[in-house]
């Protein structure tokens, strides 16, 4: 039966050590020992015993199989580790909660939150993420010119700051960090009064008269070319959920804290 060690101690100055399924073994060179390489501490030997349990003959592993079984190994350890990692989330934080953070941060980057019809271009459509580019470059009308993914720079960082807000109270005795729930949705309505700003000055100008009441005509059929995309609908309804459960709880602790300090009164008399 060959069974998997290593060495503890080499035999040069008496019995050599080995330890295998963490049991200790001493050894010796001669009739033992089958392998070129000498034995050092530290050293994987593949361990042979005969029928009554002893030691009978001793092998280097290779290098070359040992690479390969950690390579082999690698994937499943980094699986049990994510598995390990996602469980604590989950018991710290609820399955519900990282659900929803997810999906908000899957409609901000991937669904379309708003589409805009434009003369010759035909129907235009931009993620919230996209739309967090080009107000961060304060240039809206570049995404009516040439579409793409410009850097959301600080509104990006903004965005990010609103998706972790909620979960803060989890490392805060605040009682107000429940009130954190309520960012994803001020962040999302404050954006979209911007972005409104934003579209309606592309195509503001200088004008007086006649030519005002153009303009005030075309900011009209701009705003009116604009519908709201599905990413927008999602984000807000996870957005109040998030708002609904901070509150929700805020309320409720603001509740319990009073009954906390009249019981510890009741004690201290």
């Amino acid at each position: 039966m060959a069974k998997r060690g290593k060495v503890l101690r080499d035999p040069n100055a008496g019995p050599g050590l080995m330890i295998v399924e963490g049991q200790q073994h001493p050894f010796f060179l001669e009739g033992f020992w089958q392998s070129e390489v000498p034995p050092k501490p530290g050293l994987a030997v593949e361990v042979e015993f005969d029928s009554q349990g002893k030691v009978s003959r001793i092998t280097v592993v290779p290098e070359a199989k040992l690479a390969k079984e950690q390579a082999e190994m690698a994937p499943a350890a980094a699986k049990k580790r994510g598995i390990a990692l996602a469980s604590a989330m989950v018991g710290r934080f609820g399955l519900s909660q990282i659900l929803a953070a997810g999906l908000l941060m899957f409609s901000w980057w991937f669904l379309p939150a708003a589409s805009i019809e434009v003369p010759f271009l035909g129907k235009l459509e931009f993620t919230f993420w996209q739309l967090l580019g080009y107000l961060n470059a304060n240039n809206l009308s570049q995404a009516l010119e040439r579409p793409g993914n410009p850097s959301s720079g600080f509104y990006g960082f903004l965005a990010l700051i609103a998706v972790v807000t909620p979960f803060v109270h989890h490392y805060s005795k605040d009682r107000r960090a429940l009130l954190g729930g309520v960012s994803p949705l001020l962040f999302i309505l404050v954006i979209g009064i911007l972005l409104a700003r934003n579209l309606q000055g592309t195509s503001a100008g200088p004008y007086e008269g006649a030519y005002q009441s153009l303009q005030r005509q075309a900011q009209e059929q701009l705003m009116q070319a604009v519908s709201i995309g599905v990413g927008t609908y999602l984000s807000m309804l996870l957005s109040l959920y998030f708002a609904a459960v901070g509150v929700k709880n805020f309320l409720a602790a603001k509740a319990i804290e009073p009954s906390v300090v009249e019981k510890t009164h009741r004690a201290a008399a």
